[in-house]
This record gives C-alpha cells, sequence and structure tokens, in this order.
C-alpha cells in the first residue's frame, strides 16, 4: 500500500545532501588554507601536541644561535691559543740560545730585550681574549641550547697560564727558566686541549639539534598541513555524492509529485 510517508525519502535524500555539502566545503578549506584543522574543535589533540612541538621548535633555533656563537668564541680563543703557543715556543728557542756560555753581553742583551716583548706580548693577548665584555680564558659561562635538549653547556676556553718564567732566567739559560718553561707550556697545552674539546663538544649539540628541529618540523607538518593527495580525493567523492544527492532529491521530489497526482484523480 502506497503511504504518504514515503514523502520521507525527500528529507531523507535532502539531509545526505547536506551532509555531502558540508564535507566538500571542509574539503575546500583544508586545500584552500593548506590546513588540516579549520575549526576549534578539529583534531583538537593533535594541533595540542603540534603547538607544543612548535614552542619547543622555536627555543631549539633560539639554541642553535646560541650554540653558533660558541663555536665563534671557541675559533677566535683557539687563535690565540695558537699565537700563545708560538710565543712560548720562542721563549724556549730564547732560553736554549742563553744557555750558552761563549754568550756576549751583547748577545745577552739582546736574548733579555726579545723575551721582554714576548713576555708582555704573552700578557697582552690573554687580556684581549674577551668576547662581548666577556673573559674567554679561565672565564666558564653557561650556554643553553634550547628547551628539553639536555642540560646546558659550560663552555671554558680553558685558563690561558700567567707564566712564571722570567726574562732574566730565560736570557742566561737559568735552571729555575728551564723548570718554569716546562710548567708553564704544560698548562698551556691543557688548555689548548680543553679548548678543542668544547668545539668539538658544541659542533656535536648543532649537528644533533640541527637535526631535531628538521624531525619536528615534519612531525609538525604531519599534524598540521593538509595532506593534499587525499584531500584532493575527498573533495572528488564529495563532488560526486552531492551530485548523486541532488539527482536523488530530483526523484525523490517526482515522487512526492506522484502522490499528490494519486490524491487529485
Amino acid at each position: 500500500m502506497t503511504s504518504i510517508n514515503a514523502g520521507g525519502a525527500f528529507y531523507r535524500v535532502q539531509n545526505s545532501l547536506n551532509e555531502n555539502s558540508e564535507n566538500v566545503s571542509q574539503s575546500m578549506q583544508r586545500l584552500a588554507s593548506g590546513r588540516q584543522n579549520i575549526a576549534p574543535g578539529d583534531r583538537s589533540a593533535s594541533v595540542a601536541v603540534a603547538y607544543g612541538m612548535k614552542a619547543e621548535m622555536a627555543s631549539i633555533k633560539v639554541g642553535l644561535q646560541n650554540a653558533t656563537e660558541v663555536l665563534q668564541v671557541m675559533e677566535m680563543a683557539n687563535n690565540d691559543l695558537g699565537i700563545l703557543n708560538d710565543l712560548m715556543v720562542r721563549l724556549e728557542e730564547l732560553h736554549a740560545l742563553g744557555t750558552n756560555g761563549l754568550n756576549s753581553t751583547q748577545d745577552t742583551a739582546a736574548i733579555l730585550a726579545e723575551a721582554t716583548d714576548i713576555l708582555t706580548e704573552y700578557a697582552a693577548v690573554t687580556t684581549r681574549a674577551t668576547w662581548k665584555g666577556n673573559t674567554v680564558f679561565g672565564g666558564a659561562k653557561t650556554v643553553a641550547f634550547g628547551r628539553n635538549t639536555g642540560t646546558a653547556t659550560t663552555v671554558n676556553a680553558g685558563t690561558a697560564p700567567v707564566l712564571t718564567v722570567t726574562a732574566a732566567h730565560i736570557s742566561t739559560g737559568h735552571a729555575t727558566g728551564t723548570s718554569a718553561l716546562a710548567t708553564d707550556k704544560g698548562k698551556l697545552d691543557a688548555a689548548i686541549v680543553e679548548s678543542g674539546n668544547v668545539y668539538n663538544q658544541v659542533s656535536n649539540k648543532i649537528s644533533h639539534l640541527s637535526s631535531l628541529n628538521a624531525g619536528y618540523a615534519l612531525d609538525v607538518a604531519s599534524k598540521m598541513d593538509v595532506d593534499f593527495a587525499g584531500e584532493t580525493t575527498e573533495l572528488a567523492k564529495g563532488q560526486i555524492l552531492a551530485q548523486a544527492g541532488t539527482a536523488m532529491l530530483a526523484q525523490a521530489n517526482a515522487q512526492g509529485q506522484g502522490m499528490l497526482a494519486l490524491i487529485q484523480s
């Protein structure tokens, strides 16, 4: 028996058509914006995770800037340590020249004058080794490389030794000069090793942070950026369903018109 309730098909088709239209609209918005999340409640958990990672990425980027500055400091320090080492080597040579009983008074005076100048220059190099007013040698500084990236690194270019040898001991080849030079050279070598180690550690840190930042960026993109291929497929599907719904709506309307014709006959 034909029932007037058959007209309910019209409403069901209309409801499906509305849903398909909404899906098409959402797909178009996602493709236009390039974002998966187009409404406050859309994938809210993924958004929260992505925003947290973006905040961490921001700190990592600054951490990379800090690490790069540390490398610049260490390069300057290593350069100055190389200068100090050259000066120390020359002092060793002068001490060997002074250890010669055949030296004349003039010879000893020339050795004394050069040794004095070298010791003055040595002190000047250690004094001017600063970065933005901060002492480089013996002035440990804590530098953070980003949130949740491990403990902060203490930057120290080593301690350039204050020389205990004197120009007089060098010019005469005195035994005290031999001992002092050996002690001072040992301390300088230790500073060179420490400075090199810090440079290598920070270089490794930069490599790690760069990789970590790239990984975070990919993860955030997977949670925030639209999947163009997938969303385009959904759009095409929605458009087909919308067209089919429109056709079915016409049929439902025709069915209703048929019921009306029966009533009027």
